[in-house]
């Protein structure tokens, strides 16, 4: 995960590149005679590049508020999805948290509905890797989630988590 000094850092450098980009429009445009297709192509190509950079910045942005939401200090473990202590239980029983929403006997209901809200924020549908606070362990946890119906999350320490 990006500190904020890194993110701020990848956005001036965005930002630079967005202006000189604008600067060389500029002069293309300004020209006497007028832009050729490989100079319009060269601009698409780099402002295509910037669209890019600016996506993965605001997803750094974005990762970062969530953080900072679950955790408060901003420095929170996070353990990654398939990484159960040896001898967890992998028992199948579920659990109702109430409006559609199953937990796994080694899951909690408030991890559950973080679960679920990650899932519609990061990934809205199909199948991904999401990332939830756990207000019990005060961990973030990398979760797994299929497409189906119901969507299953797994991952953390042997979480699982159902939902429509």
């Amino acid at each position: 995960m990006s500190s904020p000094k890194a993110v701020r850092q990848l956005v001036r450098i965005a930002l630079g590149f967005a202006l000189a980009v604008a600067i060389s429009l500029g002069f293309i445009a300004c020209g006497s005679s007028g832009a050729n297709q490989e100079e319009l192509n060269q601009a698409k190509r780099e402002g295509a590049t910037q669209a890019r950079e600016t996506a993965r910045i605001k997803q750094i942005q974005h990762e970062l508020r969530k953080l900072r939401r679950g955790a408060g200090s901003g420095n929170v473990p996070v353990v990654p999805a398939g990484s159960a202590p040896s001898g967890s239980s992998t028992a199948t029983g579920t659990s109702s948290c109430g409006g559609e929403l199953s937990v796994g006997p080694a899951t909690t209901c408030p991890f559950a509905e973080n679960v679920r809200t990650a899932y519609g924020e990061e990934l809205g549908s199909g199948s991904g890797i999401v990332y939830a606070y756990s207000p019990v362990t005060e961990k973030l946890y990398e979760m797994e989630c299929t497409a189906g119906t119901p969507h299953v999350c797994t991952g953390g320490n042997n979480a699982s988590v159902y939902f429509p």
